[in-house]
């Protein structure tokens, strides 16, 4: 069989552009640093590494998330405790009422103080991100959650807004204000006690506390004198639950509840002790306002304003133990995510070394196949040079 010379030339032609190219893939690695750039280097390494900068995508996304959310509970932190700064002097302002030695001006100074924190609280209720969301208006971020009034105005919802930050966790970004400031419970938690309006002696309650919770039958109870030393206690069906005798520091017992008071009553003065409802921090500084607007130049002005202020002061420390509740639970999640970022950090340092693995380029290993690569293109163009001057008539 003839074999053409022009044959063993296009042989050594392909063998050369081989060489070639594949010097040149080389080349583009070295000067890359990246051992798969396409899928073509490395279906299989392709492949894998594809999926591991999948998972990283996902956690520089939960990252995202996560940096998000710190940032709104960071500053719903912030709002609480100047929150709970705010009701803490409202207190303070409170228990100064209580001493006999104020005056009608001096209480006129307090109140002057208690409606700038009151507008305060309000600013700190409708406070923003930054961003110029809401952060208590719930989905209603855009909404200007409270407006001041009788009743106070809430504009948002109680939607919670939640983060993902792992592929099993996720964290609540924030908290409603219906939540927040709405809805404190009244009194001790579990009841409150009034006195009636149209009392004319001078008795007012001191302390309100639940003796045997398991006799407590929640309930709206009237407390009557029915004389200046003896009490009966009836539910609201009329029934009597309780009766007994009175002298001013006694305390008076029934269904599980224990009010001790102070003063003379007089027969029919009467106080309404019923299960606590909820009321928001507002009110209770609206209630304290109109608390010390009491004139207190009577026994019995004086008797009723100790009885409001002591309700008061309940429902203030009420409030501030329900603050304290909400951003104990803002730090527990800020810890969360703390954990969980820094769980996402070491998985992302895994999953880039993974990549890293597949992708990059071992440069030791690879300039050493170059330089093979390159003396072995040398030879072929050598032998090449020399074989396509060969004739049959040179060795005639």
């Amino acid at each position: 069989m003839r074999v053409a010379s022009n044959v063993y030339q296009m042989q050594w032609l392909a063998s050369i552009q081989r060489k070639q190219a594949e010097l040149a893939a080389i080349q583009q690695q070295t000067s890359s640093g990246k051992r798969v750039s396409t899928a073509a280097d490395d279906p299989a390494g392709a492949a894998q590494a594809l999926l591991l900068q999948q998972g990283l995508d996902r956690l520089t996304n939960f990252k995202s998330n996560a940096d998000t959310a710190s940032r709104r509970l960071s500053l719903e932190e912030v709002a609480l405790s100047q929150g709970s700064d705010t009701l803490n002097r409202v207190r303070e302002l409170a228990i100064q009422a209580a001493n006999a030695t104020q005056t009608r001006e001096s209480r006129s100074a307090m109140v002057a103080e208690v409606r700038e924190l009151l507008t305060g609280l309000f600013d700190t209720a409708n406070a923003q991100d930054g961003q110029g969301n809401y952060l208590f208006a719930g989905n209603q971020v855009q909404s200007r959650p409270f407006v001041p009034g009788t009743p106070v105005q809430y504009n948002g919802d109680s939607g919670v807004r939640s983060q993902r930050i792992g592929d099993t966790r996720t964290v609540q970004e924030g908290d409603p204000g219906s939540t927040v400031f709405m809805q404190v419970p009244a009194g001790n938690g579990t009841f409150t006690v009034t006195d009636n309006f149209s009392n004319q002696g001078t008795a007012y309650w001191t302390s309100a506390t639940v003796s045997n919770a398991s006799a407590w039958i929640p309930d709206t109870y009237s407390v009557t004198f029915t004389a200046v030393d003896t009490w009966e206690a009836r539910n609201s069906s009329g029934s009597l639950v309780g009766s007994g005798s009175y002298s001013p520091g006694q305390s008076v017992g029934f269904a599980g509840v224990s009010i001790s008071l102070e003063g003379t009553p007089v027969a029919g003065d009467q106080f309404v002790v019923q299960q606590s409802g909820f009321q928001s921090v507002f009110k209770t500084v609206q209630d304290f306002l109109t608390t010390l607007d009491i004139d207190t130049s009577s026994p019995e002005g004086r008797a009723r304003f100790q009885n409001q202020l002591n309700n008061g002061l309940l429902n203030l420390d009420q409030s501030l133990q329900h603050l304290g509740n909400i951003r104990s639970q803002v730090g527990a999640r800020l810890a969360t995510i703390d954990r969980q970022q820094s769980s996402n950090a070491d998985m992302s340092l895994d999953l880039a070394q993974s990549i890293s693995v597949i992708r990059d380029l071992d440069y030791a290993s690879a300039i050493s196949k170059m330089e093979q690569q390159l003396n072995s293109l040398e030879a072929a163009q050598k032998a090449y040079t020399r074989t396509r001057s060969l004739s049959l008539f040179d060795v005639l």
